[in-house]
């Protein structure tokens, strides 16, 4: 009796002693020591925050839903400091993979990625453990750079103050948020269609889309020339709820956007189809479709060559084209079967059989060879699309 006496006295002190967890969930602020970690912001996504020591914190990462999801773990919070700290994070992914080198700002607007050689990833890469330098200001963590619908309105309002594309509405995500797009001549019979930001953490590929719709808008006289003979129809950000939301990948419906083309289950996705009988019934035709997106490298996923298009061996040209001047942007091209019916590019070629790509930009690509690539694929796409129209009327 009285080593059992003894043995409850030591358990109880022990546990007197020991420091409980603290456990939050998801939109309320988690309160350690020196800082506090919040998800009040669009784009946040920050799961159950557990309290291990003093500066320590476990964020669980979990999708938005029970549905399949490509392993895109889209993480974002912010850190406010109380006291000067190196608060230690660790993400624990469920359901997914450690993939985004983790990149932190003071204002939300300019981004470093941390040192990725200073994290530490678990041997089967469900958890990363990093080191946040925290002093007087608030620091954002996040997957990649946060780049929301109101940065997209007024770069978009922007271009069509000083170019002369216009800005137009085209309808309504799931969600009531208003999704736009930009328009050139009318007059123009010939169609260059382009898309961007299907999937949400997929930041890297609209720094591409930006800069590539800017040099068809230029001012050069190949821009001019290429908006003389073609109407370019530009729609920025396709899921603007699933960004908002800090979703891995689907919109407020549960669904991967770019596997519900044909199909138009999705409103999202169901108002470009509207687009494009619009397109068809004035007598317009796209001829080549670009669809904006991310990946672990600078990719372009095209067709197979057992699927022909017209114009024929169109990418193949591109990119030779292409390649010489791009000493910084390594790339690869790959064409493959279009076997998943309800993919953007692969709907696009079965509808119109012309040139249809994904343009997919590494997550970590240098963000300034992004932009200079994008310029680079614009003037060579356009010449090539002159070209082909020129050969083509002849």
């Amino acid at each position: 009796m009285l080593r059992r006496a003894l043995a409850l006295i030591v358990v109880f002190l022990v546990g007197a002693c020991a420091t409980p967890i603290v456990v939050v969930d998801a939109g309320t602020p988690c309160e350690a020591s020196s800082f506090t970690v919040l998800d009040d912001f669009g784009g946040a996504r920050r799961g159950r925050c557990e309290v291990l020591a003093n500066n320590h914190v476990r964020l669980s990462i979990v999708p938005e839903d029970d549905g399949y999801i490509n392993p895109s773990p889209w993480f974002a919070f912010k850190l406010v400091p109380t006291a000067e700290v190196k608060a230690i994070v660790s993400l624990q992914y469920l359901g997914g993979h450690h993939r985004y080198v983790p990149k932190t700002s003071s204002d939300g607007l300019n981004w470093s990625p941390i040192d990725a050689s200073q994290a530490e990833i678990s041997a089967d890469t469900t958890v990363a453990t990093f080191t946040v330098s925290l002093e007087n200001d608030a620091v954002w963590v996040s997957a990649q750079e946060l780049l929301m619908p109101a940065a997209y309105d007024a770069w978009a309002v922007e271009i069509a103050s000083q170019t002369d594309a216009e800005r137009l509405l085209l309808g309504y995500s799931i969600g009531k948020r208003s999704i736009h797009y930009l328009v050139t001549d009318p007059s123009a019979n010939n169609v260059l269609l382009l898309v961007g930001r299907q999937h949400p953490p997929e930041v890297s590929g609209a720094f591409a889309f930006f800069s590539f719709v800017e040099t068809l808008l230029g001012d050069t006289e190949l821009a001019a020339r290429f908006r003389e003979h073609f109407q370019i129809v530009a729609i920025p950000l396709m899921n603007p709820d699933g960004v908002l939301a800090g979703h891995w990948r689907h919109n407020l419906g549960s669904t991967d956007i770019n596997r519900d083309w044909g199909i138009f289950n999705q409103p999202e996705t169901r108002l470009v189809g509207e687009l494009l009988e619009k397109l068809d019934s004035e007598g317009r035709r796209v001829r080549v479709f670009l669809d904006f997106h991310s990946t672990k490298r600078n990719a372009f996923y095209v067709q197979d060559h057992s699927e022909p298009t017209d114009p024929p061996n169109f990418f193949a040209a591109w990119f030779e084209r292409a390649t010489p001047r791009l000493d910084d942007y390594p790339f690869t091209y790959e064409p493959r079967f279009g076997e998943h019916p309800g993919v953007g590019k692969n709907y696009m070629y079965r509808r119109y059989g012309i040139p249809s790509a994904t343009y997919e930009v590494g997550d970590e690509t240098d963000r300034e060879a992004t932009r200079r690539a994008a310029v680079v694929f614009a003037e060579e796409l356009m010449q090539l699309m002159l070209e082909t129209l020129a050969e083509a009327r002849r």
